[in-house]
């Protein structure tokens, strides 16, 4: 056992006064606030909420540096109340759509005030008109760089923007569009205040001083932490103190069952899909005997209400509802957004005892829990071909899941060693060790084309002299070396005046076609591919051929191969080829032939999706999850309208193909039931009911008895529902299509969920 000492996590006394913890009735929080923050059961600030009042109160820009739940939120709270209360706007910014989320249902908490809060992620834009009213809109950074390129006058009354998650800055795919975002923020309204929340990292102080803000960092959490190495049935502290765990048990079902039997929940993080739902299902008779007769009626409730989120089956819903009346659950990216709100719900309600979940839960919403175990430390790595270590920063966002505010007094985060070496490394590397600094990512050529574009084509900047300021202003430009970025875009800016999305010369200027791409929001890569494919394709052109194409863009990250599966898509390349678009070895993409194949399974998961098979068929056949085919038919639909909006610019003749197989992409139909679908209601699974039935469209319904309608779609309610809507159409006001937004946008990058409902499959449930 190690025997030098290790730091001891920061720990503050609980109970009636608990040291540094400030009354809110002694501050200088406006009093009206005051009564909403004690309805929420908050009467004190913790100490970092305390220390952050003062200047976000008075206006000023702060990076508050904290544990997870130390209440960062809280002061982003404040100041956009503040920023409300003197008639300007705030802009929360999140890395995903399920935090957003989060954050609209905390923040209307203070509608009683008369705060307006509006939410803008993945495919939901807020008009215009309903934008101008709000005083906060929370979005995603991708949404946000959406308002700056068309100018949004929401923004003219901007006072505060919030970013969340601000070490994000260091991700590859969030990254670049979050620095861009800020900086444009930050050079068109010089009076902004930003607040940044961040976890812990090693330069905290280096991004406070690129955003011009003050810098506050605390090691404080209202639940102390307690981190330790489980080895051979005893847990090591990094305080020094052993626990000894009675047997029976491997390491994780031992570690599970004895805090439940104390009445605490577990969280177990692990690195793939595959072993999230194999450890929840080994789980099971560990769990099972330790429900109380409430809590197994909780469980059974939740997997009754899995049943309720849609009429069409999914092997997630089949996993979970084998799970759920056990106590036990797993969370991935395979999961449909219904779905995981289900297990997530259950989780909150202490209907589970233990949910096993991969590490992208760690950077999403708040889901603690008495015990949290990350049993693997290593991940795929696809881009090395191997297995790599996590990093410290992202083992640091799981363990910091440990200890529920207002349920436990301690919080246990364990890692798991299967020798004394390894032991001793993880106490080394993951619980003495600080996590990595920020560095920023906006040199990756993806990053740089895409928001060099953009900066020209909203005309941000018009030239050379614009172009060196504006990257100098950029955390990148604040910490590494400008000539190197500057060579970067150089050779970028050449690609996009080569590609006619730039007009060469010393005034930086795009052309038409670079400003619809742009206003697309497109990879200028991908806008090239559909421009040439445009050109290529034929009248008549078929659906597996632009499936295809889309698929083989930058924007339409494509499916791993399974082995085995390269065979028949060898075959499938070999009869469609004189058809295709696209091509392997072929300008602009140049793809090699093992890519190609990957984007080719991608176009037939989304032809067998347009084709009505069922999605567990789908995706059992293709071996992907309902989330993962959710994502793809997202991507798709955008990029479909997208390439129809170009054809309306360069090649008409297709554009009527394209539009159709958008639609039909975003419905999951056959053509016969594009008019049916319109209808709020109905989607896939009912509208075939519908024709089925002898109801091809629209007009067939108006003339239908509603019996006959209730007898097809088996409910009342629904017919009453459909007829209500032909009538309405029959009295001459239009019925738009149900919940189509157009357009649609593109998803944000390794993001999901959204509030509309929508944001999964179309679904045939009321909207």
């Amino acid at each position: 056992m190690p025997s030098r000492s290790r730091p001891t996590p920061a720990a503050r006394p609980r109970g009636g006064g608990p040291a540094g913890w400030v009354p809110v009735s002694e501050t200088a929080i406006d009093p009206a606030w005051q009564k909403v923050l004690a309805a929420d059961g908050i009467s004190s600030l913790y100490p970092p909420q305390a220390a952050a009042l003062g200047p976000v109160l008075a206006g000023k820009s702060l990076l508050l540096a904290c544990p997870t739940a130390s209440g960062k939120s809280l002061v982003a709270y404040l100041a956009l109340l503040r920023a409300a209360r003197e008639g300007r706007t705030g802009l929360y910014l999140v890395p995903l759509r399920a935090l957003a989320q989060e954050k609209v249902e905390e923040l209307e908490k203070f509608a009683e005030l008369g705060l307006k809060v509006g939410l803008s992620i993945g495919d939901y834009d807020l008009p215009a008109e309903k934008l101008e009213k709000l005083d906060v809109l929370v979005a995603t950074s991708e949404k946000a760089d959406g308002l700056l390129r068309r100018g949004s006058p929401w923004l003219d009354r901007l006072g505060v923007v919030v970013a969340d998650e601000v070490h994000l800055l260091r991700d590859p795919d969030r990254g670049p569009t979050l620095e861009v975002s800020l900086t444009r923020l930050r050079r068109n309204y010089p009076d902004l205040q930003i607040v940044a929340l961040s976890a812990t990292v090693a330069n905290s102080e280096e991004v406070a001083e690129w955003l011009g803000a003050h810098h506050l960092t605390s090691e404080f959490r209202p639940v102390p932490l307690k981190l330790g190495v489980y080895y051979d049935g005893r847990i090591t502290f990094t305080d020094l103190s052993v626990r000894d765990l009675p047997p029976p048990g491997e390491a994780v079902p031992r570690l599970v069952r004895t805090v439940a039997q104390e009445g605490g929940q577990a969280l177990v993080f692990v690195n793939s899909r595959k072993a999230s739902e194999l450890l929840a299902e080994g789980l099971i008779p560990t769990v099972r005997s330790l429900l109380s007769p409430e809590e197994r009626t909780r469980a059974k409730a939740a997997a009754a209400e899995l049943g309720t989120i849609s009429d069409e089956e999914t092997e997630g819903i089949r996993r979970l509802s084998g799970l759920l009346p056990n106590g036990v659950a797993f969370h991935n990216a395979s999961l449909t957004n219904p779905e995981r709100r289900v297990v997530e719900r259950a989780f909150r309600d202490r209907a589970l005892k233990v949910l096993v979940a991969t590490p992208t839960l760690a950077a999403g919403i708040n889901l603690p829990a008495r015990r949290v175990i990350v049993r693997d430390t290593t991940r795929y790595d696809d881009r090395l071909g191997i297995q790599a270590p996590i990093s410290v920063m992202e083992v640091h966002q799981m363990l910091g899941r440990a200890g529920r505010p207002r349920f436990d007094t301690v919080g246990e985060a364990l890692l798991l060693a299967r020798t004394p070496e390894e032991e001793e490394r993880m106490l080394d590397r993951y619980l003495s060790a600080g996590p990595e600094p920020i560095q920023s990512r906006l040199a990756a050529e993806p990053a740089l084309r895409m928001h060099l574009l953009a900066l020209v084509a909203s005309g941000a900047v018009t030239n050379d002299a614009d172009l060196e300021g504006f990257f100098a202003a950029t955390f990148y430009g604040r910490t590494l070396p400008l000539p190197d970025l500057h060579r970067q875009v150089a050779t970028v800016r050449r690609f996009l005046e080569h590609n006619e999305l730039l007009v060469p010369g010393e005034v930086l200027r795009a052309t038409r076609f670079g400003e619809l791409t742009s206003e697309l929001y497109l990879d200028p890569l991908s806008a090239i591919v559909l421009k040439e494919v445009l050109s290529r394709a034929p009248i008549g052109v078929g659906v597996f051929p632009l499936l295809a194409a889309v698929a083989a863009t930058p924007d339409l990250p494509p499916l791993f191969l399974r082995r085995g599966e390269e065979a028949d898509l060898l075959t499938r390349f070999t009869d469609e080829s004189e058809e295709l678009l696209v091509k392997p070895e072929e300008p602009p993409l140049d793809l090699a032939l093992d890519v190609f194949l990957a984007t080719l399974k991608t176009a037939s998961v989304l032809e067998a999706w347009v084709s009505e098979e069922p999605i567990v068929e789908i995706t059992q056949r293709f071996g992907i999850g309902a989330g993962d085919l959710r994502s793809k038919v997202e991507d798709a639909d955008w990029l479909l309208f997208a390439a129809g909006r170009l054809a309306s610019v360069f090649q008409r003749r297709v554009g009527r193909a394209i539009d159709d197989l958008s639609f039909r992409i975003r419905y999951g139909v056959r053509e016969e039931l594009l008019d049916l679908v319109r209808l709020r209601g109905i989607g896939r699974v009912r509208a075939r009911l519908l024709y089925r039935a002898g109801y091809a469209d629209r007009e067939a319904l108006r003339n239908a008895p509603i019996d006959r309608i209730e007898q097809a779609l088996r409910s009342r309610r629904l017919a009453e529902m459909v007829a209500s809507q032909l009538k309405v159409r029959s009295e001459g006001v239009r019925v738009p299509p149900a919940g189509v937004p157009s357009p649609p946008l593109p998803r944000e990058k390794r993001t999901r969920p959204t509030v509309r409902r929508l944001d999964d499959f179309p679904s045939d449930e009321p909207s």
